[in-house]
C-alpha cells in the first residue's frame, strides 16, 4: 500500500495509537495492551507516547489502572498536530540534491513537490482525529 507518500514508523505509531484511544476516550489503556494489539515495539511505542504527551495530545497515568488516553477531545486534535508531535516537519525543504546544485524552487519537479506538500499540510490541518475514527467505524469489516 505504500506509494509516493511514505510516513515514518513513529508517525504510524502515533496515528494508530491516537485513533485507538479515540474510540474509548474516557478509558486509560496500558502501553502493553496498545502495543500488543497494534503490533508495535513496546520500546518505540513508549518513546512516541512521550512525544505525544509533551505535545499535549495524550495524558498518562501510572499504576494498575493507568495507561494513556487523549488529553483533549478527538475533534480538537488534527492530523498535522499528531504528525508534528511524532517528529515530522511539514516544511518543504527542497530537492534531495545538495542545495548548491538544486534548491528545489527553480525546476518543474521542485515547484510541483512544493505545491503538493502545501496542499497536504492544509489537508492535515483540517482533518481531525474524530473524523478519522468515524471513517474507521464506517469502514470496519464485519467480523
Amino acid at each position: 500500500m505504500l506509494g509516493l507518500l511514505n510516513i515514518s514508523e513513529a508517525m504510524s505509531i502515533a496515528l494508530h495509537t491516537c485513533a485507538n484511544l479515540a474510540e474509548q476516550p474516557d478509558r486509560y489503556q496500558s502501553a502493553r495492551e496498545i502495543s500488543e494489539r497494534l503490533g508495535f515495539s513496546a520500546h518505540h511505542f513508549a518513546k512516541v507516547v512521550q512525544q505525544l504527551v509533551r505535545a499535549g495530545i495524550l495524558v498518562t497515568e501510572r499504576g494498575p489502572a493507568g495507561g494513556a488516553r487523549l488529553a483533549r477531545p478527538a475533534g480538537a486534535i488534527t492530523l498535522l498536530e499528531i504528525y508534528v508531535a511524532a517528529g515530522g516537519t511539514p516544511d518543504y525543504t527542497g530537492c534531495l540534491l545538495k542545495h548548491e546544485i538544486c534548491k528545489g524552487d527553480g525546476c518543474a519537479l521542485g515547484k510541483l513537490m512544493a505545491k503538493e506538500n502545501e496542499r497536504l499540510v492544509e489537508l492535515l490541518k483540517t482533518v481531525t482525529l474524530e473524523s478519522i475514527v468515524r471513517s474507521l467505524k464506517r469502514n470496519r469489516r464485519k467480523e
